[in-house]
């Protein structure tokens, strides 16, 4: 064990600025990665907080009793693509902003007395197979056509949920190329070793050393490369995660499932990478220097 250990280092050592190199390249687009990672999960969450809200509200003008809104109301929810809707009086509306606004909101009320401002609304909610801003732009377009209503806002759950899946689109093509770049980037690197030491490996083969023995030092040094790359690339986004903290308000950092699945998909592609490396020395060199 102690010679394949001494072995495995000694084959790390000799090519120290091809490691490097090879450590900053996978360090750079791992921090990409991060970054889409990143901007994934943080509109997730926020989707997640959204998804008790009605993606539209249709405000009914005044000239419209409780009665009259809520058969409007069961008329537009005959549209398939709307799940049901919830009728809101003026008086709730009232209410819910004396709770949201606090002090503020009771000013608004006691400057209103024996008034009230805030106008019946409508929360329509949609099936989330037709959850995108084009349907809910469609459906706001035919409701407010109707006399009885004044205005419909979108509260942005429609507009995240096609944000988030173009960024999950985006976020499965950056973690395919960065395994894909990886594995070629560890594997050229550990190859360029064995090439270097190519003497040095055809006079250990001719003095009886084993195949496994061969191949030791690529499989070490394909996991060295896999396990510090990632590593490198997280403690970098994390730095400038903590420079930048200010700037991008209570974004939580990457969950420990993500880093964890990182740092072990690194090092199983770097050992992956030392096998297929030592596989192609071994092809190249096969007259010379693996038996």
């Amino acid at each position: 064990m102690r010679y394949l250990i001494q072995n495995a280092l000694m084959h790390l050592g000799l090519t120290k600025l091809n490691n490097i190199l090879c450590l900053l390249a996978l360090t750079f687009f791992i921090l990409i990665m991060n970054t889409f990672l990143f901007n994934h999960s943080s509109i997730y969450k926020e989707l997640s907080l959204k998804e008790t809200e009605a993606p539209l509200v249709a405000f009914a003008n005044d000239t419209v009793v409780e009665d009259d809104a809520r058969v409007f109301a069961n008329q537009i929810q005959k549209n398939e693509q709307i799940l049901y809707i919830d009728f809101i009086t003026k008086e709730e509306n009232l209410n819910r902003a004396e709770k949201q606004f606090g002090s503020l909101g009771k000013l608004i009320k006691n400057g209103f007395s024996g008034s009230n401002p805030f106008p019946a609304s409508l929360e329509i909610y949609v099936s989330s197979d037709n959850l995108s801003r084009k349907t809910l732009e469609e459906l706001a377009f035919e409701i407010e056509a109707y006399e009885t209503i004044d205005d419909v806002i979108f509260t942005g759950h429609g507009i995240l949920t096609d944000i988030f899946r173009q960024t999950n689109r985006m976020t499965i093509a950056s973690i395919a190329f960065t395994v894909f770049i990886s594995f070629l980037l560890i594997r050229a690197a550990v190859l360029k070793t064995g090439q270097t030491r190519d003497d040095e490996i055809h006079l250990i083969n001719i003095v009886g050393a084993t195949r496994g023995f061969i191949r030791f030092p690529f499989l070490i040094q394909g996991i060295v490369l896999g396990f510090f790359g990632p590593l490198l690339g997280i403690t970098c986004f994390y730095l400038l995660y903590c420079i930048f903290t200010f700037q991008i308000g209570v974004l939580e950092f990457l969950p420990y499932y993500q880093l964890i699945t990182i740092m072990v998909s690194g090092v199983i592609i770097g050992a992956f990478s030392g096998f297929s490396a030592f596989g192609k020395y071994a092809k190249t060199y096969k007259n010379r220097s693996v038996p």
